[in-house]
């Protein structure tokens, strides 16, 4: 049972996420490292997730000694097993619209509800799956003295990289009952926060914070970081779409062309899933034979033992006017210590990337980006030297940080 009596020093949450471990999604990861946090400062936080049961979602069990460690009551919700639920698992459109977890809305209700909520100070629950933000809305109907503080990783209603009509839609009328029903909102880009807050009228900046996404230096090696045989520059994550590497690639020639002397020196490697034919333009089939090298997925723990063992990270955000997010991926780059090259449009990344005073440049700039390059191998190679970051920001994104932040919120105060 999860409402068994332990010593809390300081409290109890439970925190009710789809995207937890085993299920391998991006944002698993951000869910579970604030929400360790929490625990190391005293909470017992318990746990109402779900099974991975969708086909269009893996596993990763990288996370689960972690997982083991910070929690010790977890619930795993399964689909329901009736002959419609088993329908609609198989139907692509029914499956995932809204998105892939509403099916468990009536499952994760009625767990929810099956729980003496009294034990807990809030139900604290995260995004990306938006059909989360209903089951607690309805919760809240039911049990109105629960203190519900909900937190969106991705926008919402208006998404602009929403293009499902069904999905927007739905988007735009669930909205505003979450907002109403919510104790406390957080974001983890004041972007993503702007676009909620312009959409909703009343007090809602009064109930509202920006906490970013934190890195965990506990789940970093404790060895020393291997040697390259070259110097070894990393892209850890998917890309797709507007998020390419064309502008790398690009700003690579134009280097190797002004410095003719790294053509042998510099090993880019692109770990995860990359479309074939990003790899085979032009400005990619310039660069000289082996400069870029593709490493397929791998787990969440073997990622940060890239970043760790990288000697430059890079960061490649789509090419878009403004960019709303703040990946989760740029925290764990600061948690790995290694110089940072960001390649983002103006928005929420390209703000951390300042802020930080790390090497930085727009998609559009090849020649920024080439400089910026330059800038971090030439760092490298004179051993890394003193600071290549403001310390004291990078350290804003530690999950002990994060989470006393969250913890101020818990106690009714301010997010600072």
């Amino acid at each position: 049972m999860l409402n068994e009596e332990r010593a809390t020093p300081r409290g109890r949450v439970l925190l009710f996420s789809y995207a937890f471990p085993p299920m391998q999604t991006q944002m698993t990861p951000a869910v579970v490292k604030p929400m360790a946090g929490l625990v190391r400062q005293g909470y017992v936080v318990d746990v109402l997730s779900a099974e991975p049961f969708s086909r269009y979602l893996g596993r990763d069990e990288s996370l689960m000694p972690y997982v083991e460690k910070y929690f010790g009551n977890v619930i795993r919700l399964q689909p329901p097993s009736s002959l419609i639920g088993k329908l609609r698992l198989r139907s692509r459109l029914w499956s995932t619209t809204p998105d892939l977890m509403d099916i468990l809305h009536r499952s994760a209700f009625n767990a929810l509800m099956d729980l003496d909520l009294t034990h807990y100070q809030a139900v604290m629950t995260w995004s990306p799956f938006h059909s989360i933000n209903p089951v607690v809305s309805r919760l809240k109907r039911h049990r109105p003295g629960i203190r519900w503080i909900a937190q969106f990783s991705d926008p919402w209603a208006g998404n602009p990289l929403e293009q499902r009509t069904l999905a927007r839609i739905w988007s735009a009328w669930q909205e505003p009952r979450t907002i109403a029903a919510a104790d406390y909102l957080i974001h983890s880009s004041a972007y993503s926060m702007k676009l909620m807050l312009e959409r909703h009228q009343g007090p809602l900046q009064t109930k509202s914070a920006v906490i970013p996404h934190p890195f965990d230096e506990k789940l970093f090696p404790a060895r020393p970081k291997r040697e390259n045989e070259k110097i070894t520059l990393r892209y850890i994550g998917v890309l797709f779409g507007r998020r390419s590497p064309e502008p790398l690639f690009c700003a690579l020639n134009l280097l190797l062309a002004r410095r003719p002397d790294l053509r042998d020196r510099l090993n880019i490697e692109l770990v995860g899933h990359v479309p074939h034919e990003m790899l085979q333009t032009s400005a990619a089939r310039s660069l000289p034979a082996g400069t870029v090298t593709h490493v397929p997925n791998v787990s969440y723990v073997e990622s940060l033992e890239k970043m760790y063992d990288s000697d430059i990270l890079l960061l490649i955000e789509a090419d878009v006017k403004q960019n709303l997010f703040v990946p989760s991926k740029l925290s764990d780059y600061m948690g790995a210590r290694r110089p940072i090259v960001g390649i983002a449009p103006p928005g929420g990344s390209w703000d951390v990337l300042e802020k930080l005073q790390c090497w930085r440049a727009s998609p559009a700039d090849i020649d920024g980006i080439s400089r910026a390059i330059e800038g971090a191998v030439a760092f490298v190679q004179e051993g890394a030297q003193g600071q290549w970051c403001d310390d004291a920001y990078r350290m804003e994104h530690s999950s002990g940080t994060v989470a006393g932040r969250i913890s101020a919120v818990l106690e009714g105060g301010s997010a600072g």
